[in-house]
């Protein structure tokens, strides 16, 4: 008679099932989170360097005395300050452009591990961000002086906001630039694409800056080309600089971030 009964319960078997073994993240996945931290960090780096050539700056042009003497006339004082003001921007933002400039320019040759395009990105980054910083400073910064005193109501957010997008944009556009070129990409449309990715997020980091100063520090005097408290001129730089990062990292060719799991 047989031993096996209907009843019985098949014997198992000698055969093992397949094993489906971990695996870690993708070399490349972890390359790619490797450069966002990298051109993010240089980014935060850029933008507290330029906060502290800018405090160490600050107001470092004046008035006359001569024309600060005048106590019954203010034609003079009202005059120089325009100059003076214009001066003291393109100087704080001249800096804040050419040190975000040279770090995504850096940043987009280390992330393809070039020197040269480190070294080429950075200074190119470097010279058109100065440029682009200094420069709307001499054309905005008189224009807040002359209507400083505008009615509140029509400046209380708009204008202001608007006033620093003049003021930013075009360092964002910059640095956008500098970083596709220290990432080797020099065709015209990469370039575009990079430069109108930078002035995305200098637009954006702008208005997150605006909800901020607005919210949690309405006494910062955020309202204002350069705001009146040294956290909150920090704060400006780190917005903007992080979402420029954020928007010419988004140009990085894209990478594969997952993998199925590999059979034993």
């Amino acid at each position: 008679m047989s031993s096996d009964h209907p009843g019985n319960p098949p014997e198992p078997t000698t055969a093992n099932p397949p094993v489906l073994e971990p695996t870690s993240p993708p070399a490349r996945s972890r390359g790619a989170t490797a450069t966002w931290l990298m051109v993010i960090g240089l980014a935060i780096v850029a933008g507290v360097a330029a906060w502290a050539v800018g405090e160490a700056g600050l107001d470092h042009f004046q008035p006359s005395a001569a024309a600060a003497s005048q106590a019954y006339s203010f034609a003079a004082v009202n005059k120089e300050t325009e100059r003076t003001n214009a001066l003291n921007g393109a100087m704080i933002f001249g800096a804040f452009g050419g040190l975000l400039g040279l770090a995504m320019g850096l940043g987009g040759g280390l992330a393809r591990r070039s020197a040269a395009g480190a070294i080429v990105g950075g200074i190119i980054g470097l010279l058109l961000g100065a440029a682009a910083g200094a420069l709307p400073a001499f054309i905005l910064m008189p224009w807040q002086w002359r209507h400083r005193n505008d009615d509140p109501s029509a400046t209380q957010i708009l204008v202001p906001l608007l006033l620093h997008f003049g003021l930013w944009a075009g360092l964002g556009l910059t640095a956008g630039i500098a970083f596709s070129v220290g990432n080797g990409r020099f065709k015209g449309l990469r370039l575009l694409e990079a430069g109108v990715a930078g002035l995305a997020g200098a637009m954006l980091g702008t208005f997150i800056f605006e909800m901020i100063g607005a919210i949690l520090f309405p006494l910062g005097g955020t309202l204002l080309p350069i705001s009146a408290t040294p956290e909150t001129r920090l704060i400006a730089r780190l917005c903007v600089a992080v979402f420029v990062a954020l928007g010419a990292i988004r140009c990085l060719p894209k990478t594969d971030t997952a993998a199925p799991p590999r059979m034993a």
